[in-house]
């Protein structure tokens, strides 16, 4: 089965494996319903497109595999999409491939159309919608340590550690604002208790205020 590789840019990077005579269109995810599509997560930087579709064809007939990457660094962001042929075959693929170790990382499987309803709203998310909290942060842990962690999830807008006024201390905990509620979505899935200079991190959906404020 030949395989057709097309890049726009390298966000993202499509593998069209179908074998109709349409030849390099970069919108061809638009002939594929939502239902057919998979979001993978968590994964290894090192996997591309073809190892990607390679690992799903256990599951079904592939499609088309797109790996997300950063535009500035062209970085794998840690995640993809992958469109199979029905959904039985999506069905399969989420049941085989969730919670799969693929170079030491269990992936996040799920079925359903990609972007989270927020993205759409025609008012636009508040900052907060974007904003994920971070927590139990080591005491070394400054703005930049925080982004470069962050920044393998997604386009880090602004990475924040709150320091105690009076100490200059870090409080051991930050916020991490992203331009999309997808990627808030990866990096509370991906980094929710990992390991960050020696302690576990916890990273949730910031809330609208401080979860607590110490004068």
């Amino acid at each position: 089965m030949a395989a057709t590789l097309f890049s726009t840019s390298l966000s993202p990077q499509f593998l069209s494996l179908s074998a109709k005579p349409n030849p390099a269109t970069p919108s061809a995810t638009a002939e594929f319903s939502a239902d057919l599509r998979i979001f993978v997560g968590n994964l290894p930087f090192s996997v591309d497109s073809a190892q990607l579709a390679g690992l799903f064809e256990q599951a079904g007939s592939v499609e088309m595999v797109e790996v997300i990457y950063d535009k500035l660094t062209g970085r794998s962001r840690g995640f993809g999409f992958v469109t199979m042929s029905s959904v039985q075959e999506v069905e399969a693929a989420v049941e085989q491939f969730n919670g799969y170790v693929l170079d030491g990382r269990s992936l996040r499987v799920n079925s359903g159309p990609a972007p989270p309803r927020e993205l759409s709203s025609p008012r636009g998310p508040r900052g907060e919608a974007n904003r994920v909290y971070v927590g139990d942060l080591s005491w070394g842990v400054d703005n930049s340590a925080l982004a470069n962690l962050f920044n393998e999830q997604g386009e880090v807008l602004e990475a924040r550690v709150i320091y105690d006024r009076e100490s200059g201390r870090s409080r051991g905990f930050g916020f991490v604002t992203y331009g999309s509620s997808e990627e808030v979505e990866n990096a509370i899935s991906n980094l929710d208790g990992a390991e960050l200079d020696g302690r576990r991190i916890r990273v949730t959906v910031a809330e609208s205020r401080p979860p607590r404020q110490q004068y």
